[in-house]
């Protein structure tokens, strides 16, 4: 995990076993000089604790709620079920936007992704680059670097 999280900015929380694809967003977020925080789990475990504020990451005044999270899913795997149940299923993160990315573009994953309640669904060849195409249109209070710092 991440534990770069800034107190001052919701960070995009990132489920993924495959730490490249978070390096590699993390690194397309800041190209597009998003500064919010990239927080990464790779361990589904560790994720649901960060999302319900449970354990380690029961101080919200460290561990802010995300403004977005991202999670790799795929009906042969239950992660991305799981994570969606848990955003959807709490009350401070319903509202709280979800990107799940699969590994194709295959139609009954897409509509159990979106029927377990994913904001968008996008298929992990594109999708570093659709994600910040998508984060920047859900109209989030995200913070952008003037000078690309």
């Amino acid at each position: 995990m991440d534990t770069s999280n800034s107190p001052k900015l919701p960070p995009v929380l990132v489920i993924d076993q495959d730490t490249a694809h978070t390096r590699l967003l993390r690194q397309s977020l800041a190209r597009a000089r998003m500064v919010n925080p990239v927080v990464g789990f790779a361990r589904v475990d560790r994720a649901l604790s960060y999302l319900h504020g449970t354990g380690r990451y029961a101080d919200r005044s460290l561990y802010r709620m995300p403004v977005v999270v991202v999670t790799s899913f795929g009906i042969g795997s239950p992660d991305g079920p799981r994570i969606l149940e848990a955003v959807r299923s709490s009350i401070p993160l319903r509202r709280t936007p979800v990107v799940a990315i699969g590994t194709t573009a295959d139609e009954d994953e897409v509509h159990e992704a979106h029927r377990l309640g994913a904001t968008a669904y996008l298929a992990r060849p594109l999708a570093c680059r659709a994600i910040v195409q998508v984060i920047t249109s859900l109209n989030m209070p995200w913070s952008v670097s003037e000078t690309g710092s």
